[in-house]
């Protein structure tokens, strides 16, 4: 019995530090790893040699779990540098049309500014024609 659970433990840990070495979850492929030996153990009893192609087999699976995560994290990260990729892009399509809209907003405070200086320019022209008309008008009436 000594056997068993030494044997036992020790595939368990070999895929627990294996999964875990792999990013995967080593509870899980310890659980597994202690599963498949027990079962190989209750059915063919006193036999060691066929828990090591069993262990192979989960090996095997685990290998293949792997290799399908790394592909969906690839994928996943791929993804997501694409929406970030995108979110930047709409990011500064939104600031050029802020800065845009400023721009235009600051061209028409600026022309409208013009205007009113070119309107206050004039009527102070015309105030000083009314002016110099009125003081020629005294004068001539003082002459």
């Amino acid at each position: 019995m000594l056997g068993f659970g030494g044997g036992l433990f020790s595939f368990a840990a070999l895929f627990y530090f294996a999964a875990e070495y792999e990013h995967l979850s080593g509870w899980k492929w310890a659980l597994a790893s202690v599963a498949v030996t027990a079962t190989v153990k209750g059915l063919f009893p006193g036999s060691f040699i066929f828990i090591l192609p069993a262990q192979f087999g989960l090996f095997l699976v685990m290998w293949w779990a792997h290799v399908k995560n790394q592909g969906q994290r690839q994928v996943d990260l791929a993804q997501r540098e694409a929406d970030s990729r995108r979110e930047r892009q709409e990011r500064v399509t939104r600031a050029r049309q802020e800065a845009a809209a400023n721009t235009d907003f600051d061209g028409q405070e600026r022309e409208r500014e013009a205007a009113a200086a070119v309107a206050l320019k004039e009527r102070q022209e015309r105030v000083r024609l009314v002016r110099e008309q009125r003081e020629r008008e005294e004068r001539e009436r003082e002459s």
